[in-house]
C-alpha cells in the first residue's frame, strides 16, 4: 500500500526572498539568456490573503505543458487551489490549470523527463543523484510534489 504525504513546507529568508524578486525582474525581461530555458515565473493569487504573489520555478517541458517540481511551497497548494495562473517564459505569458501529479508511474515518466532536459541540475530538483536506483527515486519523491501547467485556451 502506498501513502502520499505532503511534504514538509519550507522556511524563505529575507535575502531569499530579495533574490528571488531579483529573479523575476530578469526573467520577466527575458535578461537571464539561457536561464530562462529552465526558469519560469508563476504568478499565483494566495488562497486565503487573495494577494498575487509572483515566484520563480524550475521546470520541463511535457508535451505542450510543463512541470515543476517542489520541496512543500506554498505556490502549489495556491496553484492547485486557483482556476488558473499565470506563467511568463521567456517573456511570454500563459495562462495554465495547476495540477499534482500523484500517480507513480507518471511520477517516474516526470524523473524521466528531468533526465532528459535537466541533466546538470537532477540533483538539485530532485535531491537524489541521477543515476539512483528506484527506491531512492521513490524516497526522493515522498519528499516532493510534482505539479503540471496544462495551458488554458484564449
Amino acid at each position: 500500500m502506498t501513502t502520499t504525504t505532503t511534504p514538509r513546507r519550507t522556511r524563505v529568508s529575507g535575502f531569499a526572498r530579495m533574490m528571488f524578486g531579483l529573479q523575476v525582474f530578469l526573467l520577466r525581461r527575458n535578461w537571464m539568456g539561457s536561464m530562462g530555458d529552465e526558469l519560469m515565473v508563476i504568478t499565483v493569487t494566495g488562497r486565503k490573503s487573495g494577494r498575487s504573489y509572483s515566484t520563480p520555478i524550475g521546470f520541463v517541458r511535457d508535451g505542450a505543458g510543463y512541470v515543476a517540481v517542489s520541496r512543500g511551497s506554498q505556490w502549489v497548494r495556491n496553484a492547485t487551489a486557483a482556476s488558473a495562473v499565470t506563467l511568463e517564459i521567456k517573456g511570454r505569458s500563459i495562462k495554465a490549470r495547476a495540477t499534482r501529479i500523484t500517480d507513480p508511474d507518471e511520477q517516474l515518466r516526470m524523473v524521466e523527463l528531468y533526465r532528459e532536459q535537466r541533466r546538470k541540475n537532477f540533483a538539485t530538483y530532485l535531491g537524489v543523484a541521477i543515476d539512483a536506483d528506484a527506491d531512492a527515486l521513490r524516497s526522493a519523491l515522498e519528499a516532493r510534489e510534482l505539479v503540471r501547467f496544462t495551458p488554458l485556451s484564449n
